[in-house]
């Protein structure tokens, strides 16, 4: 790994704080040149002992807002993943195997993915173009339950998507209004779009698992619902359908929706974290008891990522943690930070670069008593079409997953 001598220094003092290695030589620190990576571990965190029980979230007391497991304080240590219903339906459930064991190899066995696919040939779609759900898509669901369950791996499900990405928003809209050609933010509103949505969700929650005979609602493989995956509603775009409180209304229905379907594992929210832009606002959603768990995507909410060096980002990104962690605290909330990577604009050690700027970022997290869920691990040999892919040859990016 060639990387400089100011990433190799705070990428090395992170992972000889969290444990990861033994020892800080002077080649480790940047004196010798050319020096290779530090010498890690094989192993710097400890594999999730997940039992049988539901994650569950203290109401009252000192310690309301705090997740338990067992009856002990719990943090999410997970990964995204959301290529999961696309490999089954073609055929590669050896590839989601694979996923699951990098997630269990890096210490982080909650993977959160997609629970919706509503556009293509796929035969894991759950939903066709009437919003009629698919047996054949809900058995790749179930699939992939069962997996979970057989490599000690746990999910959170995401039941739909702010972007075109596998259907959500602007896919519901065409199966409920075909020929009306309405705005993606009338998905927020539209009790036509509300109810299909509300049924969809009814029935993954009584869903009984065609492989393990579990209903999904007392299902301890689910973590989470996830209520949206970045939800916007952009009052400048569309006026007469979004104010300050559209995301917050549909989120109260769609819980309470969950609830009376019989979901009895945790509720989180999905959206980027924002604090009033693009129909956002963290703090609202969190006052509307619509949510178990507040989240957090760190690359959208940092503007013009791309322009930043490292060190800035790092600044940046760490502001942006202590204001939302300062919001999920007096909410009595947890907080997930959900999805978060760093794409190097220019470098020749894009290995290196990434898992200073994550090193940085995670520490500050696990500072702040979040639970971190990174973007994103996939199939050996996938082809790193937004360039955060994670893979396991990256080493000095596994070793800061493993150890933070």
């Amino acid at each position: 790994m060639n990387t400089s001598p100011l990433a190799r220094s705070l990428l090395a003092l992170a992972l000889w704080l969290t444990g990861c290695v033994d020892d800080l030589d002077e080649a480790t620190l940047g004196g010798a040149p050319d020096a290779g990576a530090p010498a890690v571990r094989d192993a710097c965190v400890a594999p999730q002992t997940w039992g049988a029980d539901l994650v569950t979230v203290l109401r009252e007391g000192e310690r309301a807002g705090q997740l338990q497991l067992g009856g002990q304080p719990f943090v999410a240590r997970g990964v995204n993943s959301y290529p999961l219903l696309q490999l089954i339906g073609a055929g590669r459930p050896d590839a989601v195997d694979d996923i699951f064991t990098q997630a269990a190899l890096l210490s982080r066995s909650l993977v959160r993915t997609p629970a919706f696919l509503e556009l293509g040939p796929s035969p894991a779609r759950l939903r066709d173009d009437r919003g009629a759900l698919r047996e054949e898509g809900l058995r790749a669901l179930d699939q992939i339950l069962a997996s979970a369950a057989r490599h000690g791996v746990r999910l959170v499900l995401i039941l739909t998507n702010n972007w075109e990405d596998f259907g959500g928003a602007a896919a519901v809209l065409k199966m409920v209004a075909p020929g009306e050609a309405l705005p993606k933010n009338a998905f927020w509103s539209d009790e036509r779009a509300l109810r299909l949505q509300l049924d969809y969700q009814t029935a993954l929650v009584q869903r009984i698992n065609s492989v393990t005979q579990q209903r999904y609602a007392d299902d301890p493989t689910i973590v989470a619902w996830e209520l949206a995956n970045e939800a916007r509603c952009e009052r400048q775009r569309t006026p007469l359908l979004c104010d300050d409180q559209t995301l917050v209304r549909w989120a109260k229905r769609m819980s309470d929706g969950l609830r009376a379907a019989g979901a009895r594992q945790l509720i989180a929210w999905g959206g980027a974290g924002y604090l009033g832009e693009y129909g956002e606002d963290l703090r609202s959603i969190a006052a509307s008891g619509a949510v178990d768990v507040l989240t957090l995507h760190l690359y959208q909410t940092i503007s013009a990522q791309a322009a930043l060096p490292a060190e800035a980002a790092i600044e940046a990104g760490e502001a942006a943690l202590r204001e939302r962690a300062r919001v999920a605290a007096e909410a009595r909330l947890p907080l997930w930070l959900e999805e978060v990577n760093w794409k190097p604009a220019a470098s020749s050690d894009r290995d290196g670069e990434r898992a200073t700027v994550l090193s940085a970022w995670l520490s500050v997290a696990d500072s702040l008593g979040m639970g971190t869920l990174p973007w994103m691990i996939g199939e050996r040999g996938r082809t790193d079409y937004d360039g955060y892919l994670i893979r396991p040859d990256d080493q000095a990016t596994t070793a800061v997953l493993r150890c933070q």
